[in-house]
């Protein structure tokens, strides 16, 4: 049985409690032993490296050395991490950046807009195909390494809006859409994280 740990707080504005405890019962249903939490002290814990993958639903970041060097070692050493959203400012310090691979800009009020789905192979997106979404448009800045999974046009520029990645043993997902809980848990929105989930947690 894959165990994740799903850790939330942060900008009340995203509803990660209420985010974690629907996407913990998600979990359940497709067999993970879940472990949900608001207590940051759980990244000092020794049974962090026995987790398969961790879901961070946190947004606006913070500073904290000490909770990152250790979530980076546990990633670093084939912990998966999947996330979405507000996550991708977890924490303020560049490392973290370089293990999501990207640095947010700025965002806009929700609008429509369509989703390219650009590999159509990966066990993320394969059964995934294009679609229309009203979430915020983040504009970040990529690491070039990433693989793209999706793609949007903002304004005639193509701006990835999922990816997958390998930070040392580690498998990481972001998707930058999931503003709200009526969003994450719509199709396919909700199929494109919890395959990101587990494909981190190698379940896929």
């Amino acid at each position: 049985m894959k165990k994740a740990l799903l850790i939330w707080g942060g900008w009340e504005g995203h509803q990660p409690n209420v985010i974690a405890e629907k996407l913990g019962q998600e979990l359940n249903e497709k067999g993970y032993n879940v472990n949900i939490t608001s207590n940051f002290g759980v990244l000092l814990s020794e049974e962090l490296i026995n987790y398969d993958v961790i879901v961070p639903i946190w947004s606006c970041g913070i500073k904290g050395d000490i909770y990152l060097n250790q979530l980076l070692k546990a990633v670093e050493g084939g912990v998966g991490l999947a996330t979405f959203h507000g996550g991708i400012n977890w924490f303020e310090q560049e490392k973290y950046y370089e293990m999501i691979g990207a640095f947010y800009l700025y965002d806009t009020k929700p609008e429509k807009y369509n989703v390219t789905i650009t590999d159509k192979l990966h066990p993320i997106t394969k059964k995934i195909y294009d679609f229309e979404i009203t979430s915020e448009k983040y504009f970040i800045q990529v690491d070039l390494q990433n693989n793209i999974l999706a793609s949007a046009d903002f304004s005639g520029v193509k701006i990835p809006i999922a990816w997958s990645r390998k930070y040392g043993k580690g498998r990481v997902f972001y998707t930058t859409i999931a503003h709200s809980p009526n969003e994450l848990f719509s199709e396919p929105c909700k199929s494109m994280i919890l395959n990101g989930i587990d494909w981190c947690s190698r379940k896929i």
